[in-house]
């Protein structure tokens, strides 16, 4: 096989095992298995992301608040201890949540990135909070309950 072609494979290969890994998500059956907390959902939008509109099921985990190694470490471990938990991450697009999640693999932790968009979720059920409703708080906790 000629330089070309293999490249041509890799690349394909590749791109099979990323659409394996992200686009599979029931999120009807994701919401299930957060509400019996087999999962646990992080949602790596940024903050004004957040305080305009936020699932009510969702951890906040800005993206640019955990970027850095240290940073990445230190709000996942508490997730780690938990025996079995999936961790899911999400984005406005998906782009994102495809970043982050290499990003927690690079510190050992395996998180599920969720390529839907945002809206997808509030089609599939999950409830959302959003700036005009009444009791909304959009303050942001930056460290893992």
């Amino acid at each position: 096989m000629d330089h070309r072609r293999a490249l041509i494979v890799l690349t394909l290969l590749g791109t099979l095992s990323l659409v394996s890994t992200t686009f599979g998500v029931d999120l009807r059956e994701l919401k299930k298995e957060i509400e019996a907390e087999k999962a646990v959902l992080l949602d790596v939008r940024e903050e004004v992301q957040w305080k305009k509109a936020h699932l009510e099921i969702a951890v906040p985990c800005p993206f640019s608040k955990v970027s850095l190694d240290i940073e990445a470490r230190k709000f996942i471990a508490p997730y780690l201890e938990v025996p079995g938990l999936k961790i899911y991450c999400f984005s406005e697009k998906g782009k994102v949540a495809v970043v982050a999640s290499d990003m927690f693999n690079r510190v050992d932790a395996k998180v599920i990135p969720i390529t839907q968009p945002y809206q997808a979720f509030v089609d599939a059920g999950f409830k959302e909070k959003k700036a005009g409703d009444p009791n909304y708080d959009p303050s942001i906790p930056l460290s893992a309950p």
